[in-house]
């Protein structure tokens, strides 16, 4: 989903005629769709031939797959877009708003980059054969710091512009999504 975010996100600022004009207004909905639909499917897979019915060759041969999806396509996808945007936006010669959302994409894509990334890294070179000494422990706290880092991001974006943390966590969703 950061993935996408990040592709559309740098499509409306570098193309917004386009965007405004030509682009489907259900494109949004359709991919979010597609993509949770992919990740249930991969997921359920995962849990029939690790879990369920436990084959190793399958097992391991999804779970490569998985990571080199991930890595391989969706991070540096996500990366070349999310840079994209980021340099479009801070060095134009014209002064285009960065809003709240501009915000909370790069602050997400830099926590998932940090907190994210090497866990799932780690257990893909895991999996391919590589062994590091690392303790998995770390990863997984790592991962779930990245999990609950972004009710936290959208929480100060969206009461940034005040400087009061007196806001229902409601109000400030909206205000981080006002975009």
């Amino acid at each position: 989903l950061l993935t996408a975010i990040s592709i559309e996100r740098c499509l409306s600022v570098l193309c917004p005629i386009w965007c405004r004009s030509h682009r489907p207004k259900f494109l949004s909905g359709v991919i979010s769709a597609l993509l949770w639909s992919l990740s249930l499917l991969l997921n359920t897979l995962g849990y029939v031939l690790c879990t369920v019915r436990p084959s190793p060759t399958s097992c391991r041969l999804l779970l490569i797959t998985i990571g080199s999806l991930d890595f391989l396509f969706c991070t540096p996808l996500m990366l070349l877009f999310s840079l994209t945007l980021f340099l479009r936006v801070k060095c134009s010669s014209q002064r285009i708003q960065t809003g709240r959302l501009f915000t909370v994409i790069m602050l997400t894509v830099l926590f998932f980059l940090i907190f994210a990334v090497p866990l799932s890294v780690l257990i893909l070179f895991d999996f391919l054969g590589y062994k590091f000494l690392y303790s998995p422990e770390i990863g997984f706290v790592l991962s779930c710091v990245n999990s609950s880092l972004n009710p936290v991001i959208y929480f100060l974006v969206g009461s940034y512009r005040d400087r009061r943390i007196k806001f229902t966590l409601r109000l400030a969703f909206q205000r981080a999504f006002e975009d």
